[in-house]
């Protein structure tokens, strides 16, 4: 790194992300450890932190709007949250260590783009949206659309996340998530899995159900989820399910877990979570 700028405001990181080699940062929880093992060595490292309209939290048109730039304790000491999005927080909880959640941030998390990044399943969850700002203006992108491989995204050149908008679901969902890992605590999951579900007269009217650290990106599991679309939460439906969602995902062999073992982890956590959130 040959150099560092402070921004103030949104337009002026857009400014300092047209030099050549810049990067945006805030927390550096990814970035900073990275340039230290010599994984990324950025020419300019612009700090968000101190942009005001990326460190909000606050409902707006039916969404919840959150800063990018904002640590995720403070995501989890919000009772907004707690009261309309409560799976954030049981996700969010889990990320790495006390410390590490009062310096990271939900921009800075979507953006390193892990395929186990745990922050991306709620977000998938509840359908979110990513307000990304750049040298061409504004746009809005589905976070489904936002994860491209391990470590790619959709950003384009000199462009970053100024905000996440969450809908607000409607009330009767119910939500599940768990993820496997090689230790209790600050692991980095073998395999996740969260679900949200909405059920009436014993039948599942919504679902949705999303998965990491099994394919490249985080992802949605869409077939399983029409698959269980009107059905009773038992039995024969569960182990269709349970079939379907192993068959969905397409995780590998690395040192924490064979491909093999993170489709059996899928498909049980998919049998388990119906039965969590069933009527």
């Amino acid at each position: 790194m040959r150099d560092y700028v402070r921004a103030e405001s949104v337009e002026e990181a857009i400014e300092a992300l047209k030099a050549p080699g810049a990067v945006p940062f805030s927390g550096g929880t990814d970035i900073l450890v990275k340039r230290r093992l010599g994984i990324v060595d950025p020419a300019v490292l612009v700090d968000v932190s101190s942009i005001p309209e990326m460190n909000g939290l606050n409902e707006k048109g039916g969404d919840i709007e959150i800063g990018a730039a904002l640590p995720i304790t403070e995501i989890l000491d919000s009772e907004l949250v707690s009261e309309v999005l409560p799976l954030l927080p049981e996700v969010f909880s889990k990320i790495g260590s006390l410390q590490i959640r009062n310096r990271a941030t939900l921009g800075g998390n979507l953006a390193n783009a892990s395929p186990a990044a745990d922050s991306a399943i709620p977000l998938l969850l509840y359908e979110a949206r990513l307000d990304l700002v750049g040298p061409t203006g504004r746009r809005e992108l589905p976070i489904e659309g936002f994860f491209r491989g391990p470590g790619k995204t959709a950003l384009g050149k000199g462009e970053l996340i100024r905000a996440v908008l969450i809908p607000i679901p409607e009330p009767g969902f119910k939500g599940f998530f768990h993820k496997v890992g090689k230790r209790k605590a600050l692991t980095i999951a073998i395999a996740s899995l969260g679900v949200l579900a909405r059920a009436s007269d014993r039948r599942i009217e919504e679902i949705r159900i999303a998965a990491g650290s099994v394919a490249p990106t985080p992802i949605r599991l869409h077939r399983t989820e029409r698959l269980l679309t009107g059905a009773k939460p038992a039995g024969e439906a569960i182990e269709r399910a349970r079939k379907s969602a192993r068959d969905e995902v397409s995780p590998i062999d690395d040192i924490r877990g064979s491909a093999a073992y993170r489709k059996t982890v899928i498909g049980d956590l998919t049998a388990r979570a119906i039965e969590a959130v069933g009527p």
